[in-house]
Protein backbone atom coordinates (compact mmCIF):
# COMPACT_ATOMS: atom_id res chain seq x y z
CA UNK A 1 0.00 0.00 0.00
CA UNK A 2 1.20 3.52 -0.82
CA UNK A 3 2.53 5.06 2.42
CA UNK A 4 1.27 8.52 1.46
CA UNK A 5 -2.26 7.16 0.91
CA UNK A 6 -2.13 5.24 4.20
CA UNK A 7 -1.01 8.35 6.07
CA UNK A 8 -3.84 10.44 4.55
CA UNK A 9 -6.39 7.73 5.38
CA UNK A 10 -5.21 7.59 8.99
CA UNK A 11 -5.35 11.37 9.21
CA UNK A 12 -8.92 11.40 7.91
CA UNK A 13 -9.95 8.74 10.45
CA UNK A 14 -8.56 10.87 13.27
CA UNK A 15 -10.34 13.95 11.89
CA UNK A 16 -13.68 12.13 11.67
CA UNK A 17 -13.36 10.88 15.24
CA UNK A 18 -12.64 14.42 16.44
CA UNK A 19 -15.67 15.73 14.53
CA UNK A 20 -17.97 13.11 16.06
CA UNK A 21 -16.58 13.62 19.57
CA UNK A 22 -17.02 17.39 19.31
CA UNK A 23 -20.59 17.08 18.04
CA UNK A 24 -21.48 14.61 20.80
CA UNK A 25 -19.96 16.78 23.52
CA UNK A 26 -21.72 19.96 22.36
CA UNK A 27 -25.00 18.09 21.95
CA UNK A 28 -24.79 16.75 25.50
CA UNK A 29 -23.54 19.90 27.23
CA UNK A 30 -25.35 22.75 25.47
CA UNK A 31 -28.95 23.59 24.64
CA UNK A 32 -28.09 24.73 21.14
CA UNK A 33 -30.03 23.39 18.19
CA UNK A 34 -28.50 20.34 16.50
CA UNK A 35 -28.19 22.27 13.22
CA UNK A 36 -26.19 25.03 14.91
CA UNK A 37 -23.98 22.40 16.57
CA UNK A 38 -23.37 20.64 13.25
CA UNK A 39 -22.28 23.87 11.56
CA UNK A 40 -20.08 24.92 14.51
CA UNK A 41 -18.32 21.57 14.24
CA UNK A 42 -17.82 22.20 10.53
CA UNK A 43 -16.39 25.66 11.26
CA UNK A 44 -13.76 24.11 13.53
CA UNK A 45 -13.06 21.50 10.86
CA UNK A 46 -12.42 24.25 8.29
CA UNK A 47 -10.27 26.25 10.73
CA UNK A 48 -8.04 23.26 11.52
CA UNK A 49 -7.94 21.71 8.07
CA UNK A 50 -4.50 20.89 6.67
CA UNK A 51 -5.82 20.51 3.14
CA UNK A 52 -3.85 22.49 0.56
CA UNK A 53 -6.47 22.62 -2.22
CA UNK A 54 -10.07 23.70 -2.56
CA UNK A 55 -10.98 20.22 -3.84
CA UNK A 56 -9.36 18.59 -0.81
CA UNK A 57 -11.16 20.89 1.63
CA UNK A 58 -14.51 20.33 -0.09
CA UNK A 59 -14.04 16.57 0.10
CA UNK A 60 -13.13 16.81 3.78
CA UNK A 61 -16.27 18.84 4.59
CA UNK A 62 -18.52 16.46 2.66
CA UNK A 63 -16.94 13.33 4.17
CA UNK A 64 -17.23 14.72 7.70
CA UNK A 65 -20.86 15.63 7.12
CA UNK A 66 -21.73 12.12 5.91
CA UNK A 67 -19.86 10.62 8.84
CA UNK A 68 -21.90 12.68 11.31
CA UNK A 69 -25.16 11.73 9.59
CA UNK A 70 -24.35 8.04 9.92
CA UNK A 71 -22.90 8.09 13.43
CA UNK A 72 -24.16 11.06 15.47
CA UNK A 73 -27.31 11.28 17.58
CA UNK A 74 -29.29 14.51 17.24
CA UNK A 75 -31.14 14.03 20.52
CA UNK A 76 -34.80 13.61 21.55
CA UNK A 77 -34.95 10.33 19.65
CA UNK A 78 -34.55 11.97 16.26
CA UNK A 79 -33.45 10.03 13.22
CA UNK A 80 -30.59 10.73 10.81
CA UNK A 81 -32.99 12.79 8.66
CA UNK A 82 -32.67 15.88 10.84
CA UNK A 83 -28.92 15.90 10.28
CA UNK A 84 -29.12 14.89 6.64
CA UNK A 85 -31.45 17.75 5.69
CA UNK A 86 -29.24 20.25 7.54
CA UNK A 87 -26.10 18.92 5.88
CA UNK A 88 -27.74 19.13 2.46
CA UNK A 89 -28.53 22.84 2.89
CA UNK A 90 -25.12 23.51 4.43
CA UNK A 91 -23.34 21.77 1.55
CA UNK A 92 -25.38 23.87 -0.88
CA UNK A 93 -24.27 27.10 0.81
CA UNK A 94 -20.64 25.96 0.82
CA UNK A 95 -20.76 24.98 -2.86
CA UNK A 96 -22.25 28.35 -3.81
CA UNK A 97 -19.60 30.09 -1.73
CA UNK A 98 -16.83 28.22 -3.52
CA UNK A 99 -18.29 29.07 -6.93
CA UNK A 100 -18.25 32.78 -6.18
CA UNK A 101 -15.12 32.89 -4.05
CA UNK A 102 -12.39 35.34 -5.04
CA UNK A 103 -9.98 34.05 -2.41
CA UNK A 104 -6.36 34.00 -3.60
CA UNK A 105 -5.07 31.63 -0.91
CA UNK A 106 -6.25 28.71 1.21
CA UNK A 107 -6.29 30.93 4.29
CA UNK A 108 -8.57 33.41 2.52
CA UNK A 109 -10.78 30.56 1.28
CA UNK A 110 -11.09 29.12 4.78
CA UNK A 111 -12.05 32.54 6.14
CA UNK A 112 -14.67 32.92 3.42
CA UNK A 113 -16.24 29.52 4.20
CA UNK A 114 -16.23 30.24 7.92
CA UNK A 115 -18.04 33.53 7.24
CA UNK A 116 -20.65 31.71 5.13
CA UNK A 117 -21.09 29.12 7.88
CA UNK A 118 -21.60 31.79 10.53
CA UNK A 119 -24.17 33.54 8.35
CA UNK A 120 -26.13 30.27 8.14
CA UNK A 121 -25.96 29.88 11.93
CA UNK A 122 -27.40 33.39 12.28
CA UNK A 123 -30.24 32.46 9.90
CA UNK A 124 -31.01 29.33 11.92
CA UNK A 125 -31.03 31.24 15.22
CA UNK A 126 -33.38 33.88 13.81
CA UNK A 127 -35.67 31.27 12.27
CA UNK A 128 -37.49 30.51 15.53
CA UNK A 129 -38.47 34.15 15.94
CA UNK A 130 -39.65 34.38 12.35
CA UNK A 131 -41.90 31.35 12.84
CA UNK A 132 -43.09 32.64 16.22
CA UNK A 133 -44.13 35.96 14.68
CA UNK A 134 -46.33 34.15 12.17
CA UNK A 135 -47.86 31.95 14.90
CA UNK A 136 -48.82 34.81 17.21
CA UNK A 137 -51.07 36.16 14.46
CA UNK A 138 -52.83 32.81 14.31
CA UNK A 139 -53.10 31.67 17.96
CA UNK A 140 -56.13 32.47 20.09
CA UNK A 141 -56.90 32.10 23.80
CA UNK A 142 -59.96 30.00 23.00
CA UNK A 143 -58.03 27.30 21.17
CA UNK A 144 -57.58 23.76 22.40
CA UNK A 145 -54.43 22.38 20.83
CA UNK A 146 -52.91 18.90 20.49
CA UNK A 147 -49.10 18.98 20.26
CA UNK A 148 -47.36 16.00 18.63
CA UNK A 149 -44.06 14.79 20.13
CA UNK A 150 -41.16 17.13 20.83
CA UNK A 151 -40.29 20.11 18.63
CA UNK A 152 -38.20 22.97 19.99
CA UNK A 153 -39.70 25.44 17.52
CA UNK A 154 -43.26 24.43 18.53
CA UNK A 155 -42.39 24.69 22.22
CA UNK A 156 -40.66 28.04 21.72
CA UNK A 157 -43.67 29.43 19.84
CA UNK A 158 -46.08 28.27 22.57
CA UNK A 159 -43.91 29.74 25.32
CA UNK A 160 -43.67 33.07 23.50
CA UNK A 161 -47.45 33.04 23.01
CA UNK A 162 -47.84 32.40 26.76
CA UNK A 163 -45.61 35.42 27.51
CA UNK A 164 -47.78 37.49 25.17
CA UNK A 165 -50.89 36.52 27.13
CA UNK A 166 -52.17 33.89 24.70
CA UNK A 167 -52.85 30.84 26.87
CA UNK A 168 -54.35 27.84 25.09
CA UNK A 169 -55.32 24.45 26.52
CA UNK A 170 -52.65 21.98 25.42
CA UNK A 171 -53.07 18.21 25.00
CA UNK A 172 -49.88 16.21 24.60
CA UNK A 173 -49.73 12.51 23.60
CA UNK A 174 -46.90 10.60 25.31
CA UNK A 175 -45.38 9.78 21.89
CA UNK A 176 -44.04 6.26 22.30
CA UNK A 177 -41.58 4.62 21.95
CA UNK A 178 -39.31 7.42 23.22
CA UNK A 179 -42.08 9.30 25.08
CA UNK A 180 -40.88 12.71 23.85
CA UNK A 181 -44.30 14.12 24.73
CA UNK A 182 -43.38 13.91 28.41
CA UNK A 183 -40.47 16.32 27.83
CA UNK A 184 -42.80 18.68 25.98
CA UNK A 185 -45.24 18.47 28.90
CA UNK A 186 -42.45 19.18 31.39
CA UNK A 187 -41.14 22.26 29.58
CA UNK A 188 -44.58 23.81 29.11
CA UNK A 189 -45.90 23.12 32.61
CA UNK A 190 -42.73 24.55 34.14
CA UNK A 191 -43.87 28.01 33.06
CA UNK A 192 -47.47 27.42 34.12
CA UNK A 193 -48.98 26.36 30.80
CA UNK A 194 -52.21 24.34 31.27
CA UNK A 195 -51.40 20.94 29.76
CA UNK A 196 -52.86 17.46 29.83
CA UNK A 197 -50.74 14.39 29.03
CA UNK A 198 -52.68 11.69 27.20
CA UNK A 199 -51.99 8.12 26.12
CA UNK A 200 -51.27 7.69 22.41
CA UNK A 201 -54.24 5.33 22.17
CA UNK A 202 -56.57 8.13 23.33
CA UNK A 203 -55.73 10.52 20.47
CA UNK A 204 -58.90 9.70 18.52
CA UNK A 205 -61.16 10.42 21.47
CA UNK A 206 -59.38 13.65 22.45
CA UNK A 207 -59.33 14.87 18.84
CA UNK A 208 -63.06 15.52 18.93
CA UNK A 209 -62.54 18.28 21.48
CA UNK A 210 -59.51 20.08 20.05
CA UNK A 211 -59.30 22.88 17.49
CA UNK A 212 -55.93 22.20 15.89
CA UNK A 213 -52.88 19.97 15.85
CA UNK A 214 -49.34 21.37 16.04
CA UNK A 215 -46.35 19.31 14.94
CA UNK A 216 -42.74 19.79 14.05
CA UNK A 217 -40.96 17.78 11.37
CA UNK A 218 -37.71 15.92 11.06
CA UNK A 219 -37.88 16.79 7.38
CA UNK A 220 -40.30 18.33 4.90
CA UNK A 221 -40.15 16.62 1.53
CA UNK A 222 -40.48 18.36 -1.80
CA UNK A 223 -44.14 17.47 -2.33
CA UNK A 224 -45.09 19.19 0.96
CA UNK A 225 -45.44 16.03 3.02
CA UNK A 226 -43.54 15.65 6.29
CA UNK A 227 -41.44 12.96 7.91
CA UNK A 228 -41.67 12.97 11.68
CA UNK A 229 -41.73 10.67 14.69
CA UNK A 230 -43.99 7.66 14.24
CA UNK A 231 -47.58 8.44 15.18
CA UNK A 232 -47.72 11.78 13.36
CA UNK A 233 -49.41 10.15 10.36
CA UNK A 234 -52.03 8.46 12.55
CA UNK A 235 -52.72 11.75 14.34
CA UNK A 236 -53.05 13.57 11.01
CA UNK A 237 -55.55 11.00 9.70
CA UNK A 238 -57.72 11.50 12.79
CA UNK A 239 -57.46 15.29 12.43
CA UNK A 240 -58.38 15.20 8.74
CA UNK A 241 -61.36 12.91 9.33
CA UNK A 242 -62.70 15.21 12.05
CA UNK A 243 -61.95 18.30 9.93
CA UNK A 244 -59.36 19.72 12.32
CA UNK A 245 -56.55 22.07 11.31
CA UNK A 246 -53.05 20.56 11.34
CA UNK A 247 -50.10 22.94 11.30
CA UNK A 248 -46.48 21.96 10.81
CA UNK A 249 -43.65 24.18 12.09
CA UNK A 250 -40.38 23.79 10.21
CA UNK A 251 -37.27 25.76 9.33
CA UNK A 252 -36.11 26.03 5.74
CA UNK A 253 -33.07 23.82 6.36
CA UNK A 254 -35.48 20.96 7.13
CA UNK A 255 -36.94 21.07 3.62
CA UNK A 256 -35.27 18.22 1.82
CA UNK A 257 -35.27 16.94 -1.75
CA UNK A 258 -35.78 13.22 -1.22
CA UNK A 259 -38.49 10.66 -1.82
CA UNK A 260 -40.59 9.56 1.19
CA UNK A 261 -39.63 5.88 0.81
CA UNK A 262 -36.29 6.71 2.47
CA UNK A 263 -38.02 6.21 5.82
CA UNK A 264 -38.15 2.47 5.11
CA UNK A 265 -34.35 2.40 5.37
CA UNK A 266 -34.29 3.90 8.85
CA UNK A 267 -33.54 1.59 11.74
CA UNK A 268 -36.30 0.43 14.02
CA UNK A 269 -36.32 1.12 17.75
CA UNK A 270 -36.06 -1.71 20.25
CA UNK A 271 -39.45 -1.68 22.01
CA UNK A 272 -39.58 -1.11 25.75
CA UNK A 273 -42.21 -3.04 27.66
CA UNK A 274 -43.13 -3.22 31.30
CA UNK A 275 -41.25 -5.92 33.20
CA UNK A 276 -44.62 -7.15 34.46
CA UNK A 277 -45.66 -8.24 30.99
CA UNK A 278 -45.04 -11.86 30.09
CA UNK A 279 -43.86 -11.65 26.51
CA UNK A 280 -43.23 -14.57 24.16
CA UNK A 281 -39.64 -15.35 23.31
CA UNK A 282 -38.21 -14.15 19.98
CA UNK A 283 -40.80 -11.42 19.75
CA UNK A 284 -41.33 -10.27 16.16
CA UNK A 285 -42.15 -6.56 16.21
CA UNK A 286 -42.59 -3.51 14.00
CA UNK A 287 -41.48 -0.33 15.71
CA UNK A 288 -40.27 2.26 13.14
CA UNK A 289 -38.56 5.52 14.00
CA UNK A 290 -40.61 7.74 11.72
CA UNK A 291 -43.62 7.87 9.47
CA UNK A 292 -44.55 9.92 6.44
CA UNK A 293 -47.57 12.22 6.48
CA UNK A 294 -48.71 13.12 2.92
CA UNK A 295 -49.36 16.76 2.01
CA UNK A 296 -53.13 16.41 1.70
CA UNK A 297 -53.30 15.88 5.48
CA UNK A 298 -51.36 19.08 6.28
CA UNK A 299 -53.25 22.38 6.39
CA UNK A 300 -50.36 24.85 6.52
CA UNK A 301 -46.59 24.91 6.98
CA UNK A 302 -45.23 27.68 9.21
CA UNK A 303 -41.61 28.34 8.23
CA UNK A 304 -39.02 31.07 8.66
CA UNK A 305 -39.66 31.90 5.01
CA UNK A 306 -43.38 32.45 5.57
CA UNK A 307 -46.61 30.46 5.79
CA UNK A 308 -47.23 28.06 2.93
CA UNK A 309 -49.66 25.46 1.75
CA UNK A 310 -47.95 22.08 1.19
CA UNK A 311 -48.26 22.51 -2.58
CA UNK A 312 -45.99 25.58 -2.43
CA UNK A 313 -43.03 23.70 -0.91
CA UNK A 314 -41.59 22.56 -4.24
CA UNK A 315 -41.50 26.18 -5.42
CA UNK A 316 -39.62 27.18 -2.25
CA UNK A 317 -37.11 24.39 -2.83
CA UNK A 318 -36.42 25.75 -6.29
CA UNK A 319 -35.78 29.19 -4.79
CA UNK A 320 -33.52 27.81 -2.04
CA UNK A 321 -31.34 25.77 -4.37
CA UNK A 322 -31.14 28.43 -7.06
CA UNK A 323 -29.92 31.19 -4.74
Amino acid sequence: MNLSFQSKSDSMSITLKKVLDEFTQLNETTKEHYAVILIKVMINLIKNSKEMTMQGLTHEIKTAGEYLINNAQAGHGRSELVLRSTQTIYQHYISKGLQHSKADSMEALQSSLIEISQELIDIIIRSKDNIKTQCLKFFNNRFKVLVVGYSNVVIYSLIEAFKAGIVMQIYIPECRPKSEGIETYRQLTEIGYPCKLIFDSAIGQVMENIDMVLTGAEAVVENGGIINRVGTYTTAICAKFLEKTILCFSRKFQIYTFIPFIIKRLNQEEPQFSEKLKLPENLDFINPLCDYTPPDLITLLFTDLGVFTPSAVSEELILIFNT
